[in-house]
């Protein structure tokens, strides 16, 4: 058993299998993102969580006799041959594509109906134990450069090297910033929205408190080393409302003269001022990406391959949105008019244009309309007063990275669609007590 509170203890394999899944999520390596994409290569990485799950399901087992999770899938399949019909693609490449999808939605089912309400403090203290890692192999590479030889005895990767996939080491000859701390992802801001779901379950359990509340600690010193602007917005945002929550006179001001200044030392760092302000300069970026996509793509050809800014990918899916907004371009992203008419040498990241641009208009407001609900639940679920802070997070998150079929993030998207009676029981007074958050919410 795994001790997760004092009160609260967890079989040890579900956890560990919880723990991969968490690996799998972080992306880092090829062979981790191949749990959301890619049937061809090595069949290992593919088949490990397949297997920990057929495991998970034998000590768990659960039944699928669910019209919502049969609905679903009977929705997305006719929407799915529609897409292949529509651009006449039913070649095993692209089939692929919809293969991932409908895994995901079986991930997630699963996950929701084993894990139940112990997802959530489960999962926080999967990124906690993460946090700690990468805080101190993180401080060991800032502090003591030489260690670098030793970093370089692990697996490279496109940005440094993977040390055993618990922690992903910035290497100065790759990286424009070596300082940020990516964690168990493949990049520092991806950790960071990684972070935001466990802060919030804190939150939820402890309220704004940081005596005692050692996984808060760590998490937000993981959080301020990934030097993310997503990040640091959306975790103020969410005190920020977690405050309001509990608004009274004493409370207000404490959090005036804390947040005020702090919210402007954060946006007055280097790394924050000058990335809104190459943001807030939409066209003279787009004028140098265009220019370095015709460099890189005459020094590499139709091997490079980058991903456009945020702000540049919401109004490029904007325009894939208007070129076929009945059923969108599908899950390919060479059906796209930004591929096919731009560059094939970009990546278009998350946004929130992204989900209707590639599932239409009609599938799009179905899954947005899941996450609110599922937001909905997850406030019962977690004794949280804030019923959308879960689909804030995650929709502010994903103008930054993909979220949607991504696993974990999958679960807590359609938590709501496919919880149980159980998890939505009323909470007895003991219960009540420990959420009472008008006594949680002070700064100790």
């Amino acid at each position: 058993m795994i001790k997760i509170r004092d009160d609260f203890f967890y079989p040890f394999y579900e956890y560990i299998y919880l723990f991969v899944m968490v690996i799998y999520m972080a992306q880092m390596t090829p062979d981790t993102g191949r749990m959301v994409g890619g049937l061809s290569g090595n069949p290992i990485p593919l088949l490990i969580p397949i297997v920990m799950t057929i495991i998970l399901l034998i000590r768990n087992p659960i039944s699928f006799d669910n019209i919502k999770l049969w609905a679903l899938t009977g929705i997305m399949a006719v929407w799915s041959v529609a897409v292949c019909y529509k651009f006449n693609d039913f070649s095993s490449s692209n089939l692929s594509y919809y293969f991932f999808l409908f895994y995901a939605i079986f991930i997630a089912y699963i996950h929701i109906r084993v894990f139940g309400r112990d997802l959530f403090p489960l999962y926080e203290h999967i990124m906690v134990v993460f946090s700690a890692i990468s805080l101190v192999l993180w401080g060991v590479g800032i502090l003591f450069p030489l260690t670098s030889d030793l970093f370089h005895l692990f697996p490279e990767t496109s940005s440094g090297n993977n040390v055993l996939f618990l922690f992903h080491w910035m290497d100065p000859a790759k990286v424009i910033n070596p300082f940020r701390n990516a964690g168990c992802s493949w990049e520092p801001g991806r950790f960071a929205i990684m972070l935001i779901p466990a802060i919030i379950s804190n939150l939820s359990h402890e309220g704004i408190t940081f005596r005692g509340n050692k996984n808060i600690v760590i998490m937000l010193l993981a959080l301020a080393s990934t030097m993310s602007t997503t990040g640091y917005s959306i975790v103020m945002l969410i005190y920020a409302l977690y405050w309001v929550q509990v608004y009274n006179t004493k409370r207000a001001l404490t959090f005036l003269i804390i947040a005020l200044p702090l919210s402007f030392f954060i946006f007055s760092l280097d790394f924050m001022g000058e990335k809104i302000q190459d943001r807030a300069n939409f066209e003279g970026l787009t004028r140098d990406r265009v220019e370095m996509n015709k460099y890189q793509s005459k020094a590499h050809g139709d091997e490079y391959v980058a991903s456009l800014d945020r702000f540049e990918s919401a109004f490029f899916e904007w325009i894939n949105f208007q070129q076929e907004p009945l059923l969108g371009y599908g899950r390919n992203t060479d059906h796209s008019w930004f591929r096919k008419n731009v560059s094939k040498n970009f990546w278009l990241t998350g946004g929130l244009v992204k989900i209707i641009s590639q599932y239409g208009i009609f599938i799009g407001l179905l899954l947005y309309s899941c996450l609110f609900y599922s937001s909905i639940k997850i406030s019962q679920t977690c004794w949280n007063q804030q019923k959308f802070v879960y689909a804030m997070a995650l929709l502010l998150s994903s103008i930054s990275y993909p979220i949607f079929s991504i696993p974990i993030f999958t679960a807590f998207w359609f938590y709501g669609l496919f919880c149980t009676e159980d998890d939505q029981l009323e909470l007895d007074e003991e219960d009540v007590e420990y959420a009472d958050f008008n006594n949680n919410y002070e700064i100790e």
